[in-house]
């Protein structure tokens, strides 16, 4: 008889009142089993939005970076002269 056993870490919170009220909202909302499972989904969420929101963040650079023509921006030594004559003009 073949057997799969494994071990699962416990991870005792203190949490507030409130908080414990939430995680059973969403543990009802969302139709899962426990409060691990609501922790599980709230972690994997977390994780697939924050990629999602940098694939997001990449495109649109990429798309900006796209529409740059490197050949018509000054060299840095002449854009840093510019803005020290702004800041010398400013004071005066």
């Amino acid at each position: 008889m073949i057997t799969n056993t494994f071990t699962m870490k416990s991870i005792l919170l203190k949490v507030d009142d409130k908080l414990n009220d939430e995680l059973d909202l969403i543990k009802r909302t969302e139709g899962l089993g426990s409060k691990t499972s609501t922790v599980a989904f709230l972690i994997k969420y977390y994780l697939v939005t924050k990629e999602h929101d940098l694939s997001s963040s990449i495109a649109m650079l990429e798309k900006v970076l796209s529409k740059i023509d490197p050949e018509s921006i000054p060299p840095i030594q002449e854009q840093l002269k510019k803005l020290q004559e702004q800041d010398e003009d400013s004071n005066n």
